[in-house]
């Protein structure tokens, strides 16, 4: 008798076409599902971390301009003096190159505005941002500026000071006296020898680096002076050995930095990605007498010593943006810096009206007020 088969023949005969279209079918909508779940996780994923790159950039942005802030007017706070113009030299550009700076802690340039002339305007700014330019020295000490107490027979002529204690080679100070042009030089030596221990010399040439020994260039000293003598009634600032003059300003999505008394002084680089817009006020106390409180906010710079006797903090906002561009409007039609208020502190409100473009970003606004100490501490 034969065996019967263990298998049937219809078993044997493999699977449809219909059941391969319809496993294609069930792996295909698989698929789609996995990809749209992917899509969506990646997008949100840009989101995110677009989104906690420009909140990084802006806090550090905010950190970075406040810090100098901080510092604005230290070893220049003195009213009797401010505003005036600097003039400098620099032996570093093109075998040497007058430029100027004006005397005072902090200048807000505003959006679209003419004056303040320093600083200068930036044709590749965002016209609708504010420029700021904060100076400060970097003395060990702040003492009152030393007083000039012997006549100069000329520009070049040392300086004879009341004290140079705090005084060392290549500090850079400031010559200063009522009615004059104010100019800035570098300390080339500081004589020890009885009948010169009052003495400032800067000189063209080399000076001592009080830390290393070293023979160093001076920077700042043009042989012949810069064109100003000064009397007895000048007065002799030292800003230190590395001094400040920084400029901020907003170009093309990126916070930029202008260091004008460094090696890189003619260019402004970027610092900060994502940040589209920064305004600045001064905050000042108009009151009579002065009461020491805040009572206006507005970005008028100051012309004279009274003007700047009323600063005393500064108020800035940056607003940093998302680099993910979303397929629907996630931003509002416009975004608010601050309030206006009509109670003091009285202020008008400062408000940027966004494209249909511009809505496709996420944004977010960076503000604080910022006292300017070294006003508030001026002799």
């Amino acid at each position: 008798m034969r065996a019967k088969p263990c298998f049937s023949l219809k078993a044997a005969l493999g699977m449809s076409l219909v059941e391969l279209m319809v496993a294609a079918l069930i792996g295909l909508i698989g698929s789609v599902v996995i990809f749209q779940v992917f899509a969506v996780f990646e997008g949100q994923k840009r989101t995110t971390t677009s989104g906690g790159d420009a909140q990084t950039n802006g806090a550090l942005a905010l950190f970075t301009v406040e810090r100098d802030l901080r510092m604005a007017g230290y070893g220049i706070n003195n009213l009797d003096f401010l505003g005036c113009t600097i003039r400098g030299w620099d032996e570093q550009t093109g075998g040497g190159t007058a430029f100027t700076l004006t005397l005072v802690p902090v200048v807000i340039k505003p959006s679209g505005a003419a004056a303040p002339t320093d600083p200068p305007a930036d044709p590749l700014a965002d016209p609708d941002s504010d420029m700021i330019a904060v100076t400060y020295g970097t003395g060990e000490l702040l003492p009152n500026p030393a007083s000039i107490t012997q006549n100069m027979p000329s520009p070049s002529s040392d300086f004879k000071v009341n004290n140079r204690y705090g005084f060392k080679e290549g500090d850079l100070v400031i010559a200063a006296e009522p009615g004059k042009d104010c100019t800035l030089a570098q300390v080339s030596t500081l004589p020890g020898t009885p009948g010169q221990t009052d003495n400032v010399i800067h000189n063209s040439g080399n000076y001592t680096d009080p830390n290393s020994g070293a023979q160093v260039a001076t920077r700042y000293n043009k042989p012949a002076g810069l064109g100003v003598s000064y009397g007895t009634n000048g007065k002799l600032f030292n800003l230190g050995a590395l001094p400040s003059s920084n400029v901020y300003s907003v170009r093309s999505g990126q916070l930029m930095l202008q260091q004008r008394l460094s090696a890189a002084s003619t260019a402004a680089t970027p610092i900060y990605d994502g940040i589209v817009k920064m305004r600045a006020q001064y905050g000042k106390d108009t009151s009579v007498p002065a009461d020491g409180i805040v009572d206006v906010f507005d970005d008028v710079t100051p012309v004279n010593a009274a003007g700047w006797a009323q600063v005393l903090v500064m108020r800035i906002a940056i607003v940093a943006r998302s680099s993910q561009y979303e397929k629907g409007e996630v931003a509002p039609p416009a975004i608010t810096l601050w309030e206006a208020s009509a109670a003091a502190p009285v202020t008008a409100g400062e408000t940027w009206a966004l494209t249909a473009d511009e809505r496709h970003y996420r944004y977010k606004v960076f503000q604080t007020v910022v006292p300017i100490r070294n006003m508030i501490w001026k002799p």
